[in-house]
């Protein structure tokens, strides 16, 4: 009798520290489960589609890099806005793609080149025409558009997983919202044709954006297009050797310096990206993971030899 009582003593606590583990093990596992997939949206930038850019200030994070000289392309990273009209879509480029990875996104664009990856659900408008339409009153190759409601229904349809398990330090919780640095102004030579200027505004604590010298606007809302936080990472960027079209090999994957720019401050600090699977992740001098202000993320990918100037 005593055996049975000690058996069934030790049966118990058996069960019940298997029902802890398996909690815990379930808690941990799900830290960033049920977040909704982002989407990753590629934008044309060239001057003639700047004036039709719509929805840039409903992104959570747009990066810009270099394409074919002298332009250069945006992806905007949407997360937390459904609904928005977005353009004008353009074509991809394999860095851009690898970001996208990055964020297990809803790749939207209008072919261009693009890995081919289990993470990303991948929606080119040349393979799938639905969630995109032609703006008949915007001419030549600079009017195609979507909606973010027609891509997340698109992908729901093609049987996608809506939430994934995100692991992205720029989409973790952010309470920080530093203020009163005295950088006030940032310029950004991609090129003699392409120069980029943000102008510090405390009463906000955001950064006007301009492109050229002229205020970067919503061409809907003529809502002026504003940062948090800039980040300029400095990355290597070289032409395809044969490539006609003049097209470049950004690399992404690595490490190197970035200067970060958020409420009138400047950090100097690191950028590590050890896979075409992990995230880019930015340290401080101390090895630390960087903090950032609340609010949107614009990510400047720029060549070492880039012009920066910040005052």
């Amino acid at each position: 009798m005593k055996k049975e009582i000690l058996g069934k003593s030790f049966l118990c606590r058996f069960m019940l520290l298997f029902i802890v583990l398996f909690t815990c093990l379930t808690i941990n596992s799900n830290i960033y489960a049920d977040e909704v997939r982002p989407l990753a949206i590629m934008i044309g930038n060239s001057p003639e589609e700047v004036i039709h850019q719509t929805s840039l200030n409903k992104a959570d994070i747009i990066y810009e890099a270099n394409v074919e000289y002298p332009f250069t392309r945006l992806m905007a990273i949407f997360n937390n806005n459904d609904d928005g009209i977005v353009g004008p879509v353009r074509s991809s480029r394999y860095y851009f793609s690898r970001l996208a990875v990055e964020w297990s996104a809803i790749f939207a664009h209008c072919g261009g080149q693009s890995l081919k990856s289990e993470r990303v659900v991948n929606l080119d408008q040349m393979l799938y025409p639905s969630p995109y339409w032609r703006d008949t009153n915007i001419g030549g190759w600079i009017n195609l558009f979507t909606n973010i409601q027609n891509i997340r229904e698109k992908s729901r349809k093609m049987g996608f997983q809506e939430k994934i398990d995100l692991h992205n330090h720029l989409f973790g919780p952010r309470t920080l919202n530093l203020s009163g640095g005295n950088i006030t102004k940032i310029s950004i030579q991609y090129n003699q044709k392409h120069i980029i200027a943000y102008e510090y505004r405390a009463d906000t604590n955001t950064y006007l954006r301009y492109v050229n010298s002229k205020p970067h606007q919503d061409s809907k809302t003529l809502e002026s297009i504003t940062a948090s936080n800039i980040i300029i990472q400095y990355v290597s960027v070289e032409g395809i050797p044969g490539d006609e079209e003049g097209r470049l090999e950004v690399g992404v994957i690595g490490e190197g310096i970035a200067k970060i720019f958020y409420g009138g401050n400047y950090y100097l600090t690191k950028w590590i990206k050890k896979s075409k699977d992990q995230p880019t992740v930015y340290y401080d001098n101390h090895g630390n993971v960087i903090n950032l202000n609340q609010g949107n993320i614009w990510i400047h990918l720029v060549p070492e030899e880039t012009k920066v100037w910040f005052k």
